[in-house]
């Protein structure tokens, strides 16, 4: 099957991915600029990343049910929500339009997260799911440069963010097919009893989607900030904040072929581990890029490796764990962006980015138990 075979093939779950890449890569920009914009402390903006998380941790209670309907009014509704959000994102004049932008936005990427699965189905899901995620991060990429590229031509850089609405409204006026196989119809009795038997095993891929994604949100959300500390302007900072996106669109596009060969767990967060601390120093900003851009490339595959395993477990049934897979993501981007604006106003950020080997470390050690145990 060729390139263009398979984009056409999963065209769907490609919009809406880069969708999520766009607004998630878009995260750590709007929030150093709304800070500029609006006149605020950072931290007051550290809910941003938080309340994208909130949307997370609905679609993880209410995933199997939301899914019970089909992938297509799913995706619809989502990007509508989406789109509502990152119009409040780029225009809101105050704090609170922010955060509800940061809400909406996330409940309708949790939308999107949850649909993704559904989309691809199970047919050589890993690498499908990584090539996904790797359109996810080529968005990220470019919406931090494109982002810093409307601050130097319009009233704030935050308009940017408004990309996504564009092919958006394409994705909720288009029929949307699924993918067959995935058994996304409502749960039976047998279903309902074997959700509620949860293996050590189920938990351990759970949380190591947790650990995996607020190493990754530690980057997505306040490397631009750290490049700011480092004296970098904030326009500057806003689009030298996709060198980690750049690592991670190479890597999540290199990834699937290497997924058989190598561990990409381990290997991975060996790699973001390491970079994560070169960040920490007083560093030039040019070695901070280089850094940010290796933690991308680390970390890169870790998501949609972890996200499959849970997938494959055989414990649960399908939409079950989809919305365990997006109730981990949204825990993550909860508390993490939380965690690190507290973190804000006690300490300098670049302190805050030592919580990314640990993070790395713990979702190693239960990554090996996981796939030990089985």
């Amino acid at each position: 099957m060729t390139m263009l075979q398979r984009i056409a093939r999963d065209r769907h779950a490609l919009a809406i991915q880069a969708a999520i890449g766009w607004c998630i890569g878009g995260l750590g920009p709007v929030l150093v600029l709304g800070a500029r914009d609006l006149d605020v402390p950072r931290y007051q903006l550290a809910w941003l990343g938080s309340a994208f998380g909130f949307g997370l941790l609905g679609a993880g209670f209410l995933g199997r049910r939301i899914l019970s309907h089909g992938a297509e009014p799913v995706t619809r509704v989502g990007a509508v929500v989406v789109t509502a959000g990152v119009l409040l994102l780029g225009f809101g004049s105050t704090v609170p339009l922010l955060v509800a932008g940061g809400l909406l936005q996330g409940i309708g990427c949790a939308a999107f997260l949850i649909a993704t699965p559904a989309l691809i189905g199970v047919e050589h899901r890993a690498g499908r799911l990584a090539m996904a995620v790797g359109v996810s991060s080529i968005a990220g990429l470019a919406a931090p440069a494109v982002i810093a590229l409307s601050d130097r031509r319009f009233t704030t850089g935050r308009v940017g963010l408004i990309v996504p609405a564009f092919w958006l409204v394409i994705v909720a006026v288009r029929r949307v097919r699924a993918s067959e196989g995935l058994g996304i119809d409502r749960p039976s009795a047998n279903e309902a009893v074997k959700a509620e038997r949860m293996t050590a095993n189920t938990w351990r891929r759970w949380s190591v989607i947790v650990l995996a994604v607020s190493a990754e949100f530690c980057f997505w959300t306040w490397g631009a900030a750290r490049l700011v500390d480092s004296g970098v302007e904030v326009d500057a900072a806003s689009g030298l904040a996709a060198s980690f996106a750049i690592g991670m669109a190479v890597g999540r596009l290199i990834g699937p072929r290497s997924l058989g060969r190598l561990d990409p767990v381990a290997l991975g967060a060996l790699v973001c581990g390491a970079a994560a601390l070169v960040v920490i120093p007083d560093l030039p900003a040019q070695l901070l890029v280089v850094a940010m851009t290796l933690a991308g490339l680390g970390i890169a595959v870790l998501y949609p490796v972890s996200l499959a395993r849970l997938l494959d477990d055989p414990a649960l049934p399908e939409p079950r764990l989809i919305a365990l897979a997006a109730f981990a993501s949204g825990v993550a981007i909860t508390v993490t962006p939380t965690l690190l604006g507290v973190l804000d106003r006690v300490i300098e950020i670049r302190y805050a980015f030592a919580l990314v080997p640990i993070f790395l470390a713990g979702a190693v050690a239960l990554d090996r138990q996981s796939t030990d145990s089985t």
